[in-house]
């Protein structure tokens, strides 16, 4: 049901013509893009203008720049148009995809490294029609992707590290703690490092996703610590790789030690107490949840998490 009479005038043509303005910046080229006539375009301007209260759009040097309050509904009316064409999507059955359907997925190198291959070969044996498309985990969470559809489902770190917002909703899949990689000598790996040891040695620091601050240094922050951070580097592996030419150490997802390539003159040892554990999270929008297509995606997600524990636990 609209809450607004306003809105009980826009039809699917307007919203279109919104978004494709909103796109291209241009009544002209939205016109030539629609096939349709620029009063056209001026007249649902028109209304649409007067169904949300706002110029939506000014000029500027032959632009037109969308006001603060079209960047903000942008994102939800592609989501009702995205919705809409979703429906052409599904048969009259038992609601399976009768067209080919690619995920759009956001998610960190955490992610690819241990979860994906399980979620793919679930993927080619339950959902055949379905191939995923992965874009990296930047800053933050993309919210207005995933109200808007850009984004099926992000996948980050929690509890607490990704960015909550009232239109998503999430749940834990996983659950990680850390090992220590070093390469500098010690008379017993079997001992964890001291704080002070941690943070005077120097570390290396992997940067798969930005961030202004990991878990790792927001938690020495918390007890009044920093570490002595040596280089960063954009892959676990390229990290791996320079302990075994530099006397560092390597905050390591313990997940991750059977998956890659160690050095034999690196050494595992366990991190100082307290050091922070970590969630692996799926974010989704609110108005997903009850999509049949998109249970089965999640469903993917917790059996590949479940079959990367109990293969880490067997070997």
């Amino acid at each position: 049901m609209l809450s607004s009479n306003y809105l009980k005038q826009l039809d699917l043509q307007d919203i279109v013509i919104f978004l494709n303005m909103f796109e291209k910046l241009s009544a002209r080229k939205t016109a030539e893009t629609m096939n349709i006539s620029q009063p056209t375009v001026s007249y649902c301007l028109k209304r649409l203008r007067s169904c949300f209260d706002d110029k939506l759009f000014s000029s500027s040097h032959g632009a037109l720049v969308p006001t603060a309050k079209a960047q903000k509904i942008a994102p939800y009316l592609k989501n009702v148009v995205d919705s809409i064409n979703r429906c052409a999507e599904y048969d009259s059955g038992d609601g399976a995809f009768s067209v080919p359907k690619t995920w759009e997925i956001c998610s960190p190198e955490y992610f690819e490294l241990s979860l994906l291959p399980y979620a793919l070969s679930n993927i080619v044996k339950k959902m055949p029609e379905v191939t995923l498309n992965l874009e990296k985990l930047m800053r933050h969470i993309p919210v207005d992707k995933l109200i808007s559809g850009d984004v099926d489902l992000a996948i980050g770190f929690g509890p607490g590290y990704h960015q909550l917002h009232p239109d998503l909703e999430w749940e834990s899949i996983l659950t990680d703690t850390f090992v220590c990689l070093t390469s500098c000598y010690r008379h017993d790996y079997s001992i964890p490092l001291s704080i002070d040891e941690f943070c005077s040695i120097p570390n290396i620091y992997p940067t798969p996703w930005l961030s202004e601050k990991n878990m790792v240094d927001s938690w020495l922050d918390k007890i009044g610590k920093s570490r002595n951070v040596l280089s960063n580097a954009n892959t676990y592996q390229a990290a791996i790789n320079i302990l075994g030419k530099v006397p560092a150490t390597l905050a390591l997802p313990t997940i991750l030690v059977k998956l890659m390539k160690i050095p034999d003159e690196v050494k595992i040892c366990q991190p100082p107490h307290g050091f922070p554990t970590f969630t692996l999270d799926l974010i989704w929008a609110r108005d997903r949840s009850n999509s049949k297509e998109f249970i089965k995606l999640k469903n993917i997600m917790r059996a590949a998490a479940d079959e990367i524990v109990a293969d880490q636990v067997n070997t």
